[in-house]
């Protein structure tokens, strides 16, 4: 009996296809946009994870409040000096302390100008610290020793034809903030660094003139079992050394899983709101569902008489137009699912070829995939209701003569 159903339904739709097609195009749009946009907030969720993994469970950063939202800098008068670099170092539970200092410079070469940011690094053995992070993987030449001066390790945006107007390689003279500086390393395709110019500190401090501020400064605790107690005691030293009260502190000593966590929230609520924008496509595809079926019984009046007279109840007719709609609902959600998928593979491909191969993955689990294609067979369903409803109501005799 449902199997007769099923191929009367196919056969109203191929009956007229392109309104069918038109209905379905609306289902294709909204469930492409809802996949497409689920399958990469995904992967950017995972490859936030893998990045910030990477700098380890066991580190700790340390900020002037005001400067997270960009690194080195910070809002009003505070921040970091090589003061509380030095308290921080002797708070119980640290393993170890880097110091970090992030500024802004005035890059020239090839006779263009960019401003970009410069990370002035120790090179002494602190330096162990960040490198464990792998932040600051050389994928040519090598990275900063002690005893470089006027070297610098660029990141492969910066090296990149497109960005000065010529390739930048090993060897290569830039000159920063008025003074020349010689390439020795080129940092990884799709690092974090991949903008980012580093030279040592002390030429950093002599460049900007900041011989006392500190930027960053990142911990390695001793026992990553012991993280919290271990920001506690650095919060408490800092306090007592800044001089500030608990709750009115004037810097921040957040852990990586903190950095995820607050990252995810933000994304989370964005994803959500892009979502519901893609979601307004499929109310528009469901009243385009409704309107075609509204149609389909005004023009089959003779033949819903005709299977009445011959005794199909009213159930049966129901049933024949809500297994049409679910149908459009069906193809439109598999088309849609199909062209979501290949949007996100798309995009995967793109951002690999600017950041490096691996470094952004597309994600299509099988419950967005699965429910995808469920929620479009129940758009199709509920947008049939009223029609199937109207069909199966119809007077016998008021059909046949129409």
């Amino acid at each position: 009996m449902i199997s007769d159903y099923l191929k009367l339904a196919i056969e109203n739709i191929m009956h007229r296809k392109l309104r069918a097609w038109l209905t379905i195009l609306g289902i294709v749009v909204g469930i492409a946009a809802v996949v497409a946009l689920i399958s990469l907030g995904q992967g950017l969720q995972y490859t936030v994870d893998q990045q910030f993994s990477k700098i380890g469970a066991d580190k700790v950063t340390i900020q002037a409040k005001g400067s997270q939202g960009a690194p080195g800098s910070s809002t009003g008068n505070t921040i970091l000096t090589i003061s509380d670099y030095d308290i921080v170092k002797k708070s119980q539970g640290v393993d170890g302390v880097v110091q970090v200092l992030i500024r802004v410079g005035r890059v020239e070469f090839n006779k263009n100008v960019k401003y970009m940011s410069i990370r002035g690094l120790p090179v002494d053995d602190t330096s162990k610290i960040y490198l464990e992070t792998g932040v600051y993987d050389v994928g040519q030449g090598r990275f900063l020793k002690s005893g470089d001066k006027n070297k610098i390790v660029i990141g492969s945006e910066i090296a990149k034809s497109t960005t000065f107007g010529r390739a930048i390689g090993i060897n290569s003279k830039i000159t920063i903030n008025g003074k020349e500086f010689t390439v020795i390393g080129i940092f990884k395709e799709g690092s974090l660094s991949a903008s980012t110019i580093v030279m040592t500190l002390d030429d950093t401090r002599t460049l900007f003139n900041t011989p006392d501020e500190v930027s960053t400064i990142m911990v390695k605790v001793k026992d990553a079992t012991q993280l919290d107690n271990t920001i506690e005691n650095i919060k408490k030293d800092l306090r007592r050394h800044r001089n500030v009260k608990e709750g009115q502190e004037d810097f921040t000593v957040q852990s990586t899983k903190q950095y995820i966590d607050s990252f995810l929230v933000v994304f989370n609520v964005i994803t959500v709101l892009l979502v519901g924008l893609a979601s307004i496509s499929l109310l528009v595809g469901a009243i385009g569902i409704a309107n075609t079926m509204y149609t389909a019984v005004l023009e089959r009046n003779r033949e819903i008489g005709v299977m009445k007279a011959i005794g199909a109840r009213n159930s049966q007719i129901l049933t024949i137009f809500l297994i049409e709609s679910s149908l459009i609902g069906l193809v439109g959600g598999v088309i849609g699912i199909i062209l979501g998928a290949l949007i996100g593979k798309i995009a995967e491909i793109a951002i690999g070829v600017f950041l490096g191969p691996g470094f952004f993955k597309v994600f299509l689990p099988w419950w967005l995939l699965v429910g995808a294609a469920l929620f479009a067979v129940i758009i199709g369903t509920l947008s049939g209701i009223l029609p199937a409803r109207q069909a199966a109501n119809m007077h016998p005799v008021d059909a046949l003569r129409s």
